[in-house]
């Protein structure tokens, strides 16, 4: 199973050496994580109701337009293993993504915390105690599917070309 290294997993899919197994370790660990995932104590994400209404709204539109998306992309390529792309792919996009949304998080945090008051209130109030939150997410989640959907048109691109053997001769 691939954590991180995503060009390898792509070639991996374009040269079909995936296996079932493969798969099912990645939908497991999909399970596994929701599951525990569902018993994190719930935190209020947002004071008012309004922005959470919104969120769950915007998420799921992102979710069904994404998805559909990639498995539009998944057909016009050979029309394949479109579970198995998408649990793999998925997973190794998402991991490296929350990465980089935890580093970036980090480095706000430890920016806000050694700035001066005035100005920590100063950007505390542009950013709005909700919004900030808000559009993050919301631009991560964008920014997940943009990724999985270039993921796939790699490996539809590796799996369309043909080895330089099989190609005819145009002399």
């Amino acid at each position: 199973m691939i954590w991180l290294n995503l060009k390898k997993l792509e070639r991996l899919l374009i040269e079909n050496k995936i296996t079932e197994s493969i798969s099912y370790q990645y939908l497991l660990v999909f399970l596994v994580m929701l599951t525990l995932a569902s018993f994190f104590p719930e935190t209020d994400d947002f004071s008012h109701y309004g922005w959470e209404v919104a969120y769950i709204i915007l998420e799921l539109l992102i979710t069904i337009v994404g998805t559909y998306s990639v498995f539009q992309e998944n057909e016009k390529g050979d029309n394949r293993d479109f579970l198995k792309r998408y649990f793999s792919l998925s997973f190794v996009n998402g991991l490296r993504l929350v990465l980089f949304a935890v580093l970036i998080r980090l480095v706000f945090k430890i920016f806000m915390f050694v700035i001066p008051l005035d100005l920590w209130y100063t950007i505390n109030d542009f950013f709005g105690e909700d919004s900030g939150e808000f559009f993050f997410d919301i631009i991560l989640s964008i920014v997940f599917y943009v990724l999985l959907m270039a993921s796939f048109k790699r490996v539809n691109a590796g799996r369309n070309e043909k080895p330089a053997a099989l190609q005819p001769d145009l002399k």
